[in-house]
Formats: C-alpha cells, sequence, structure tokens
C-alpha cells in the first residue's frame, strides 16, 4: 500500500513531516552555539535563520503552485542562467567585480540587494530540471555513444564551480546524473563502463586539485596514525602528492602536526560526537557549544553539535528524518508515470540523499571533508531555500500525476520481447 499519492492523505503534506525537525533542530542549534546565546529569547543568527525558512517555506510554495512542468518548459534558460551566474564568479578574478566576495580565497557568492547568493544551490536544482527535459522522451542514451550528451552537460556546471573551487557541490552531480540515467533506463553495462572510465580518470583529478583540497581527501587516512608512520617513513611517496608549487616544509608540517593543522576539524568533530553520549551533553551544554572549539560548527559541521547536545538519540532521529524524507521521495518517483516527472524524482531525491550522506559521512571521519551543508540544519540562506525549492518540486511531482494512456515510461521494445 502506498504511503502517499493516494485521495485519503494528500502527498503533498507528508514532506514536511520529518523537515520541521529537521529545521528546529538547526535553529536550536544555531541559538546555542551563537555569538551571544543569552542575549535575547533567539540569537540574531537563529533570527537569521529563521527568515531564511521562512523566505524557503515562500519559494516552495510557489514552486508547487507553478508546477513542474511549467518550469520544465524553461529548464534550459534556467540553465543557461545559472551557467552565467557560475561564470560571473570566475571571471571575477580577471574583472574584480564588487559584487563577487571573496572569502578564504575562494569566490562562491553573490552580492544582490543586500544578501549573498550562492549560484552553486541554483544550480543544482536547474541542472535536475535540465537533464530530466533531455531525457524524458529519448532512446539514444541506451548506447554508450548516446550517454556522451549527458556527459558534456553535466561537465560544464562541475567544471565552473571546481574553479571557485567548491569541492563538495562537485561531486554531487555524478552520482544525481548516474541515478537519472538508471531510472531512465540506460543500459547497465554501459553505465559500468563510464564508472570505470571515471574511476581511471580520479588520480588526473586529484592531482590537478588544489593542495588543501587534496589534504582533506587524504584526511580519511590520515586519521590512521599507522599511516601517517608509513609517510615519515617513505618520504617519496608523500612528496608524490605535493604540487610543485607548495612549499616542502609546509606540506610536511601538515603531516607531522596533522591533528592540528589539516585534521584539526575532523579530530574534533569526533571528539564532540563521542562526547555527548547516548543521552548528550544537553541543550546549550558542553564545551563545544560553550566554547569556539569546532570551527564551522553552525554549517558544515552542525550534526557533530547536534549529537554533543542531544547524544546518539538526537543524532539518530536526525537520520531517521532524512530516511524518510528520502523513502518519501522515492515513493513519489515509483508512482509516477510521467515520464519528466518521474526524473525530475528521481534526480531531486538522489541530490537529497547524496548530499546528506555526505555531509553526515565527512563529520563522523568516513568521507573527505568537503565543505558541503547539511540540508534544511546547517545556516546558510541559498543552502535553505534550495532545499526548500527541491522539497517543492518534489510536491509538485506528487500533486501532479497525469494519467499516461500508453506503455510505463522507460519501457523498450528490446526488454518487452517486442
Amino acid at each position: 500500500m502506498a504511503l502517499i499519492g493516494t485521495e485519503r492523505w494528500s502527498p503533498v503534506w507528508a514532506f514536511l513531516l520529518p523537515v520541521i525537525p529537521l529545521c528546529a533542530a538547526g535553529v536550536a542549534t544555531i541559538h546555542a552555539t551563537g555569538a551571544d546565546p543569552q542575549g535575547g529569547w533567539l540569537s540574531p543568527d537563529a533570527i537569521r535563520q529563521l527568515q531564511f525558512i521562512g523566505a524557503g517555506l515562500v519559494a516552495m510554495v510557489l514552486v508547487m503552485l507553478v508546477g513542474y512542468h511549467r518550469l520544465g518548459r524553461v529548464a534550459w534558460p534556467l540553465f543557461a542562467i545559472c551557467v552565467g551566474l557560475l561564470a560571473l564568479l570566475i571571471a571575477d578574478r580577471w574583472l574584480n567585480l564588487s559584487f563577487v566576495p571573496v572569502r578564504r580565497g575562494t569566490r562562491r557568492w553573490l552580492q544582490i540587494a543586500g544578501q549573498q547568493v550562492q549560484p552553486a544551490e541554483m544550480m543544482k536544482i536547474a541542472y535536475v530540471l535540465a537533464i530530466a527535459w533531455y531525457l524524458r522522451y529519448r532512446r539514444n542514451y541506451r548506447t554508450l555513444g548516446g550517454l556522451l550528451a549527458p556527459f558534456a552537460i553535466t561537465l560544464v556546471p562541475m567544471s565552473l564551480i571546481l574553479l571557485q573551487p567548491d569541492l563538495g557541490t562537485v561531486l554531487l552531480f555524478g552520482p544525481v546524473l548516474l541515478a537519472m540515467l538508471f531510472a531512465a533506463g540506460a543500459k547497465r553495462k554501459h553505465l559500468l563502463v563510464v564508472l570505470l572510465l571515471g574511476t581511471l580518470c580520479a588520480p588526473v583529478f586529484f592531482l590537478n586539485i588544489r593542495d588543501y583540497q587534496r589534504l582533506r581527501i587524504t584526511g580519511v587516512l590520515l586519521q590512521s596514525e599507522t599511516l601517517r608512520e608509513f609517510f615519515l617513513r617513505n618520504p617519496d611517496h608523500w612528496d608524490s602528492l605535493r604540487s610543485s608549487g607548495t612549499d616542502r616544509g609546509q606540506w610536511w608540517r601538515e603531516l607531522t602536526d596533522w591533528e592540528t593543522h589539516s585534521g584539526y576539524q575532523l579530530e574534533h568533530s569526533k571528539a564532540a560526537i563521542g562526547s555527548g553520549g547516548m543521552r548528550g551533553q544537553g541543550f546549550a551544554h558542553g564545551p563545544f557549544v560553550q566554547h569556539n572549539l569546532l570551527p564551522e560548527r553552525h554549517n558544515d559541521f552542525i550534526f557533530a553539535m547536534i549529537a554533543h547536545q542531544w547524544g546518539m538519540a538526537g543524532a539518530l532521529i536526525v537520520i531517521l528524518c532524512y530516511f524518510c524524507l528520502l523513502l518519501i521521495g522515492m515513493e513519489v518517483a515509483t508512482f509516477t508515470d510521467d515520464p519528466f516527472g518521474r526524473l525530475v524524482a528521481v534526480g531531486l531525491t538522489a541530490m537529497l540523499a547524496v548530499q546528506s550522506v555526505t555531509n553526515l559521512c565527512m563529520t563522523v571521519g568516513l568521507g573527505p571533508i568537503t565543505g558541503i551543508t547539511l540540508p534544511f540544519v546547517s545556516a546558510g540562506g541559498s543552502s535553505v531555500v534550495a532545499s526548500f525549492v527541491l522539497v517543492g518540486l518534489l510536491m509538485s511531482v506528487a500533486r501532479h500525476r497525469p494519467m499516461l494512456i500508453a506503455n510505463k515510461p522507460f519501457q523498450f521494445d528490446d526488454e518487452l520481447g517486442g
């Protein structure tokens, strides 16, 4: 029996059941870790987060009312606009644009009407719409050559975002594309070939990113003291990872003092989670809340602060909320006969799944530190609004399910025996 999509229970509001507690956990944690949590009933950062949530709810309702099919008709113009905005960020290197702030050597935001907007967050939504619109009635992607076009389209935003640089967002696009191609009916053997080629190209990608990004990726392995000792005994192996323009002394300090340099965030994140125990230190209590021991504790590493305050129980509730949200998204995709609607639902659900899992793994040391936010929870206007737009599109697909008088979508003659 379907959980949603029936006449007895509209699927529209089912999405908000897990979203509301996620937003509440985010606001409470941002308040607890704010600069002045005792200055009022809410800290300024928490009030700002509530404003972002309000804007996201408005955007969600508007997207749902407009409908995913209408947005699909303008998917390519939206994609082109996002490409142009990303190109502006790169052009700032030479043009020195006044509305492009530079933070820690990165260019990820545009200053518009007093607000900072992150084009990469907009691109995630536009990309799914564009690829879904491209694949909805095609069959050529069932050949190996037919996969070239969607992969070429995907490389455009990936390349521009990597130049900002923003490694975390870049890593979302590949899994989302594979999920959409699989749902559209691409042959598994072709997808396996593509995965193999991607794996073979990974070393080239690794050698062409910045040193601090390499340290973030290798940080998963450098947690092992045994591996760090191996590199110390075999200096040539460690030096082979260093780019030619990097100071050798600084590069070696990152290894010898890993826990106080590139491994600082990861070590403190795991310490915050572990010190929460089963029940946690309590709301707004604990050393990692009361003292600024963890950088980005309100943003990328907010899950560690949730576990620190509310322990394993609070962490599991957050994970359960994401699991329920993904289940609802998967059911919408499964019971949608419209090809475009199904692809949109698959792409957005995959985007949400990959982003959530990446952030959670990052905080516990199971994945590289990529600087990616936790949807609905992390502080940040662009991330929150984009997450609500994503849910609004899923609501629209669930709400408008046209009856299809034909074969089920993405069934082909060679599979039906025709």
